[in-house]
């Protein structure tokens, strides 16, 4: 629920007219919830030596995060562009 609060925040940021930068919070506060719910998983495979794998893990859960905070600005901002009439 926390992932899809983000995301939702982030399309009202583009609604709203708020900084680009805001996308690069809304990636953090995705990856960190993303981390959150796996951190166990992140434990034990650190445990059997997998480091390359968990860092490759992170990394792709953050592009990620970046990839969907982007669109949900950019349906925001397009939204508040419809809704202007392209003023």
């Amino acid at each position: 629920m926390l992932g899809l609060f983000c995301i939702f925040a982030i399309a009202v940021c583009g609604l709203a007219a708020v900084p680009a930068w805001s996308v690069l919070l809304a990636a953090i506060a995705l990856a960190s919830v993303s981390y959150a719910r796996h951190h166990i998983l992140f434990r034990r495979a650190a445990d059997l030596g997998l480091q390359g794998s968990i860092d490759h893990t992170i990394v792709g859960s953050l592009l990620n995060g970046l990839i969907a905070s982007a669109v949900a600005y950019g349906c925001g901002a397009a939204l508040r562009a419809l809704s202007s009439g392209w003023q």
